[in-house]
């Protein structure tokens, strides 16, 4: 068997992924695809709690539903939870999730497999405020005590980015939302002041003495919020937002033009007459308004326990909505989680979460569901007490577009002869995904030690055992971009009669970036596998 390079293999594949995945930002995607978009009662009928890691299918509105903790049922509040609605659980590539352990703590998941990985070190000012990089995947910030701290998730290491002497006790006030969407700017208050802290020069500005909560950063970095006053970076007030009570549940976001948003709920018309409704937009650079799901748009009043949240910030202008209500969930709305696009005002319902929210008898507060998206929107995290039980579990909302990177692989036959020639078909369907891969090509010779991986330069011997010695075929793709690669002829190899007879197993593997480099391959390292099993007889 010849397993020499015969067509050229590394390079043309690391050629043809680093073209397919060369872009950098995610293409829009239509968040509703495949989900009801009508008006009408879609009742809650009994459905079995899944399994941990189990997913689950709603039967009412068609969304899939998978558990991804199982919290065990002792202490006073046995939770595990979003952090809050208006800041982000996932960081910035989706490999990384970060979730509120009642009692414990901040804990750390796998963003993609949701295993578990460990409890975090860090002390911020509140549960909520917690703010991850968005950008750079290792990187999350928090306040605590007068300190601005950027800790690096990977290591643990922590930095204090500036001390704000002026005062003891800084937060993000007592509703945060998020940081500017370029990770640069953020709002928060400290000894009866309010401020902007911009990283990238380490500047405060604005500080002014105030009674009302904490100024909070608008997603462009250049405007900011405060009861409900849209503000300059110098405090500077430019117009105040017509909002019947500015206090309601609500976010910050990005309408598809880039015009900075909040988004919230309102039960009362504004003194200029916005409207009602579970979501109601408001531009910031305008103070134009837009019902979007309220009696004006052919929806029932708002129900209470409505959390807002427009954290999908690579799909600007979509907006996540968990809904209490009625916990049976018999009408519209109610006991749902739904999904809007606030620039054609196309409103989906996804599925009934199933918490009762605030009318747990035990739980209360920690069963409101808080959903939170992805930054990419194709995924949901969300808490629920699964009908009122005596546990509160996180659970993700993974919508029909949440479509896995998939990898194929085949022999033209399964049995070869010496003199005989072999040609394997490849494939790699990346529906977008907002990370980078390594692709790793290996052989698995009969005695199940031995391996031949191939690299851009061609063919290298190692062993099963020391993975971290492949060459990578394709190092550092971007799945960013959309991109199938799809090769009938990926490799030729003529079987020699030198070849050992036995089994050969050829794979496609997927992975994580750099994750091999550990010298092991561990589950959660694959995005996606293949392989091909062919049997030599000489």
């Amino acid at each position: 068997m010849n397993l020499e390079n015969r067509n050229g293999l590394g390079v043309a594949l690391a050629v043809a992924l680093t073209m397919a995945g060369g872009a950098t930002a995610t293409s829009a995607a239509d968040l509703c695809a495949g989900l009801p978009v009508d008006k009408a009662p879609h009742p809650m009928r009994p459905l079995a709690r899944p399994a941990l890691g189990a997913a689950v299918v709603d039967p009412d509105l068609g969304g899939v539903l998978r558990r991804i903790t199982a919290v065990p049922d002792s202490g006073e509040s046995p939770a595990i939870v979003p952090l809050y609605s208006t800041v982000s659980a996932w960081n910035a590539d989706e490999s990384r999730l970060i979730l509120y352990h009642v009692g414990k703590g901040h804990e750390l998941y796998d963003g993609r497999t949701y295993r578990f990985i460990r409890a975090l070190d860090i002390d911020p000012a509140d549960i909520e405020q917690v703010y991850w990089h968005t950008s750079d995947p290792d990187i999350l910030f928090y306040v605590s005590g007068n300190r601005f701290v950027r800790y690096h998730v990977g290591t643990g290491q922590k930095e204090i980015l500036h001390t704000f002497s002026f005062c003891t006790e800084a937060s993000g006030g007592s509703d945060p939302m998020f940081t500017s969407f370029d990770s640069d700017v953020i709002g928060l208050q400290c000894d009866g002041r309010t401020f902007f802290y911009r990283l990238h020069d380490d500047l405060v500005s604005g500080l002014t003495a105030t009674t009302l909560p904490s100024v909070q950063a608008s997603p462009s970095g250049t405007l900011g919020w405060i009861g409900g006053y849209v503000v300059d970076l110098g405090m500077k007030v430019l117009r105040r937002l017509d909002l019947g009570n500015p206090w309601e549940h609500a976010s910050l976001g990005r309408l598809s033009n880039g015009d900075d948003a909040y988004h919230a709920v309102a039960f009362d018309p504004g003194p200029l007459g916005s409207g009602i409704g579970s979501l109601v937009t408001h531009d910031m650079r305008t103070g134009n308004s837009k019902v979007v799901i309220g009696p004006a748009t052919g929806y029932p009043y708002p129900p209470s326990g409505t959390h807002v949240s427009g954290l999908a910030y690579r799909q600007p202008g979509w907006v996540f909505l968990s809904i209490v209500g009625d916990p049976a969930g018999l009408g519209v709305l109610d006991n749902e989680l739904v999904i809007a696009d606030t620039t054609t005002g196309r409103v989906c319902r996804a599925a009934h979460h199933r918490s009762w929210g605030s009318d747990n008898p035990r739980l209360g507060y920690w069963a409101e569901p808080h959903v939170v998206p992805s930054p990419s929107g194709t995924r949901a995290v969300f808490a629920s007490d699964w009908g009122g039980g005596s546990t509160v579990d996180a659970y993700v909302l993974e919508l029909p577009v949440h479509r896995n990177l998939t990898a194929s692989l085949s022999a033209d036959h399964a049995t070869a002869l010496a003199g005989q020639t072999l040609t394997l078909s490849a494939a790699i369907h990346n529906p977008g995904v907002p990370a980078h891969a390594d692709v790793y090509y290996v052989c698995l010779l009969p005695d199940g030690q031995q391996v031949v991986a191939y690299g851009p330069s061609g063919a290298v011997p190692g062993t099963w055992s020391n993975p971290a010695a492949w060459p990578a075929l394709s190092a550092g793709v971007s799945l960013e971009a959309p991109f199938d690669f799809d090769r009938p002829s990926f490799q030729s190899i003529v079987w020699s009669g030198a070849a050992a007879p036995g089994t050969y197993r050829f794979l496609l593997l997927v992975t994580e970036k750099d994750a091999l480099k550990d010298g092991r391959i561990d589950p959660w390292d694959l995005w996606a596998a293949a392989q091909a099993v062919v049997t030599y007889k000489p």
